[in-house]
């Protein structure tokens, strides 16, 4: 089976700081259990893509609900709903789902826990780790795609968190690179950190 829709073709992520990812990577057509189901996964991806174009977006729960048809049983269980995730994430259709990246109810919120380590993180802002330490995923997932250290799947960051959101968030506690810092943008911590270092180098000369 390939994905419906070409365009929208789950990237592979990548870690530059990870030697290997642990992303969710839907390489390969879902499988749909036939206890589950009364279609192979091509056609529920199918009925998917034209939920879609009808109603503007999906939740697994919204188009098991109308497309009951498709199910051998009324309902959803863990197991089918993450197929309807799956054959999402393989066409790309993501981007339409109500829930994505949605704490409890996205596949690929939980899979930011996996692709997401301390190696990732330990250059960045305290505010950051400790947003990390404390398992605020969508701060660091937000700071971290828009610093370039990972390639989320279909995720889309506005901005990074700023300083003083993560201040009124409990989360700073700044160190002499942040004191340093004259934006207010977390994304200037590193550019600052380099240039303390340096000058601190040449005070060593």
């Amino acid at each position: 089976m390939k994905p419906i829709v070409s365009s929208g073709e789950l990237k592979k992520c990548s870690v530059k700081q990870l030697s290997e990812a642990s992303m969710r990577k839907q390489d390969h057509p879902p499988v749909l259990e036939p206890k589950n189901w009364n279609a192979p996964a091509e056609e529920v991806a199918g009925e998917l893509h034209a939920f879609i174009q009808e109603f503007g977006s999906f939740t697994p729960e919204r188009f098991a609900q109308i497309k009951f048809h498709l199910l051998r049983y009324p309902g959803l269980d863990q197991e089918s709903r993450d197929n309807i995730c799956q054959i999402s994430i393989y066409n790309g259709l993501c981007p339409k789902c109500d829930f994505l990246y949605m704490a409890k109810k996205c596949l690929l919120w939980y899979d930011l826990f996996k692709m997401i380590r301390w190696k990732t993180v330990e250059r960045s802002p305290p505010c950051i780790r400790l947003a990390f330490a404390k398992k605020s995923i969508k701060n660091v997932t937000k700071f971290l795609v828009k610093a370039n250290l990972i390639d989320a799947p279909f995720y889309k960051a506005r901005s990074a968190p700023s300083c003083r959101a993560m201040r009124n968030w409990g989360y700073c506690n700044p160190d002499r690179y942040c004191r340093a810092m004259k934006t207010g943008s977390t994304l200037e911590y590193n550019r600052v950190r380099e240039r303390v270092k340096l000058l601190g180098a040449h005070d060593d000369l």
